[in-house]
């Protein structure tokens, strides 16, 4: 995304063809005043009292300007405009005007002065170009608008920057969302590894990639029992970008299942395309690294991503096996579809035990439970560190990416004792699924003070705009970033 920023309103109008004017009702009057009077004539200006009490977000306004025509398509919120908002807006805005509108596009942001909604403002623009159609062939003479260029009228060097962070920002999530749509049979832990490796080289931080021999040795069978089925070797991706003045280190957990059969707990047919994205959490944290280290953020974070598919085969494990894990506690397994807290166990163990984090955060497409408990509008969110619980919170609400507490009882776990192993993957109760899948989690984290577990099953893959059906979303990447730009150091 090439951002063409201009030094004057006027100089903005001249080069565009299209102005998309992202508000709120309150900001109403000084649009009328700016945008709508400057260019639509006064034949067909509507009055400020019908401007202001158009009903629906969307409004097409045809003007001109010094001879030639401009399309302002205007996109109103009822509320304040926030980093929430905002980025919602011009997510919307992007994909619908770039099937729309051709020739040159222009973003009006007056009279925004706050930095984090000018950035967040970008950031969605970015991500609302995003290409669902990544294996069509496309048309390049179609005719419609650049995708990869956005003129605006910028005054001031802080909202200059603000505009290239959201931009980055917004860049990132593409790439998020990208390896989360890639079907099962285009991606793989090589793939995958690979696509880190390249990352850390042109950004500028480290990458390890452990592989199936290095995972042996380590002890990571919980991971390795789930990739018995599978035709392509597990490896466990790590990626690190440090700042020199960093103090807090901060580890991020990704479950990176890249296709979810059930195993020989088989899945039902119904949605079972969509199990190729259960590895969104591990795009996250990937891409959450890719993000700090393009901003130069005065954090060190290290991303861990336990990787591979879950598939039916003859060596695959079976339903009552008990497994061996990093920690060295047993594992019954009773469901082989809860595959996604084996991986997770071993990653989570491995990287307290490894990098003696302060923090350690995992996302992970864990529980269809989480989503019969609270909907596709937030994230679960369990932990006992009533601090981070809040801190998680506030930078969720900051950017839209909502998380809603669970409960983290005691009582939950003796739902997770087994009578053969240390502890069974899946409770015997028909509720509080996503709570129990939690605790199984917690059992590893050697009762590390500051844990968090994000259960993003509803948000990480939602029905969004980009098509008719499902796409990505790139969650937890935006609220990451605002929880460690604040906390992270």
């Amino acid at each position: 995304m090439k951002l063409h920023a201009l030094s004057s309103p006027e100089e903005l109008l001249e080069k565009i063809d299209v102005l998309c004017v992202p508000s709120s009702k309150e900001k109403a009057e000084i649009i009328y005043k700016d945008v709508l009077t400057r260019l639509v004539h006064e034949d067909t200006l509507p009055s400020f009292a019908d401007f202001s009490s158009l009903k629906g977000p969307f409004t097409v306004f045809y003007g001109h300007w010094k001879g030639h025509k401009i399309k302002v398509v205007y996109y109103t919120d009822n509320g304040q405009l926030t980093e929430a908002s905002m980025y919602s807006l011009a997510k919307k805005m992007a994909i619908k005007i770039k099937s729309d509108c051709q020739g040159n596009i222009g973003l009006w942001l007056q009279p925004i002065e706050q930095e984090e909604v000018v950035q967040s403002a970008f950031a969605g623009w970015t991500a609302g170009h995003y290409d669902l159609g990544l294996y069509k062939h496309h048309d390049k003479n179609n005719g419609k608008q650049n995708a990869a260029e956005v003129f605006t009228y910028i005054s001031d060097e802080s909202i200059l920057q603000a505009a290239q962070t959201g931009i980055s920002v917004g860049i990132v999530q593409r790439e998020v969302m990208n390896l989360v749509n890639a079907p099962s049979n285009q991606k793989s832990p090589a793939s995958l590894g690979a696509w880190a490796s390249r990352s850390a080289a042109q950004f500028n931080y480290t990458v390890t990639i452990l592989d199936k021999e290095n995972l042996t040795a380590l002890g990571m069978d919980a991971l390795l029992a789930v990739n018995r089925g599978s035709e392509h070797p597990a490896k466990c991706i790590i990626t690190q970008y440090s700042h020199p003045e960093a103090t807090k280190k901060v580890v991020l957990v990704g479950k990176g299942v890249l296709f979810d059969t059930g195993g020989i707990s088989m899945k039902g047919p119904r949605n079972l395309h969509h199990m190729k994205s259960d590895m969104a959490g591990a795009a996250a944290v990937l891409g959450t690294v890719e993000a700090c280290a393009r901003l130069k953020l005065k954090v060190h974070v290290t991303a861990i991503a336990p990787t591979t598919d879950n598939s039916v085969d003859r060596l695959s494990i079976n339903p009552g096996d008990v497994i061996s894990s990093f920690a060295g506690k047993t594992i019954e397994v009773i469901d082989t579809d809860a595959e996604g807290r084996l991986v997770l166990a071993d990653a989570l163990a491995y990287g307290i035990k490894e990098y003696q984090p302060d923090v350690i955060i995992d996302l992970a497409t864990l529980t269809g439970s989480i989503i019969g408990a609270i909907g596709m509008q937030a994230a679960g969110l369990f932990s006992k560190n009533d601090q981070l619980i809040e801190s998680l919170r506030s930078a969720g609400t900051a950017t839209g990416e909502r998380l809603w507490p669970m409960p983290m009882y005691d009582e939950y776990h003796e739902d997770m004792q087994s009578d053969i192993a240390d502890i069974r993957n899946l409770s015997d109760k028909p509720y509080a699924g996503s709570v129990t899948a939690a605790k199984f989690l917690e059992y590893f984290t050697d009762k590390h003070t500051s844990w968090a577990h994000l259960d993003i099953a509803g948000v990480g893959f939602q029905p969004n705009g980009f098509g008719k059906g499902h796409c990505a979303t790139a969650y937890g990447v935006r609220l990451l970033l605002k929880w460690l730009t604040a906390n992270g150091n």
